[in-house]
């Protein structure tokens, strides 16, 4: 069985906002770039003097995943993530993610497939499973 891990799509400016951690690394608001894999969303920070440069988080953490569209403002994504082992949180903690450019409604369906196809895969995508995502949302 290989596993193959793709990045499928990505967005810049995107905004990210934590609630319910108190670390340093949690506070203030985080502007990036945001990528979408075949098994994980991964957050790099653009401010390179901020503690917080990069945030990820494989499907199977993530809960309560919800798209909302604003009347007044970019459109944006919220979630909780179950911490990981080695993960430098404890719990869980709430994100809210905001694209300020657009692109939200398509990287909200393509992670929901996604995260489904991981689901039903145990986990782990063969390469058939894999090309059948990326060809879903190209």
């Amino acid at each position: 069985l290989i596993i193959f891990r793709r990045i499928l799509l990505f967005s810049d400016n995107v905004v990210l906002d934590f609630a319910g951690q108190d670390g340093a690394l949690f506070k203030g608001t985080k502007q990036g770039r945001i990528y979408l894999t075949t098994h994980r969303v991964i957050f790099n920070n653009k401010n390179a003097k901020d503690a917080l440069q990069s945030f990820s988080s494989p499907f199977i953490s993530m809960s309560d995943v919800e798209l909302e569209q604003p009347v007044f403002g970019a459109n944006f994504i919220r979630a909780k993530i179950r911490a990981q082992p080695n993960g430098n949180f404890t719990g869980e903690t709430k994100i809210k993610l905001a694209f300020k450019s657009g692109g939200c409604i398509d990287f909200g369906q393509a992670l929901l497939r996604a995260a489904s196809m991981a689901q039903r895969n145990g986990g782990g995508m063969v390469r058939r499973v894999s090309d059948e995502i990326f060809s879903l949302i190209v």
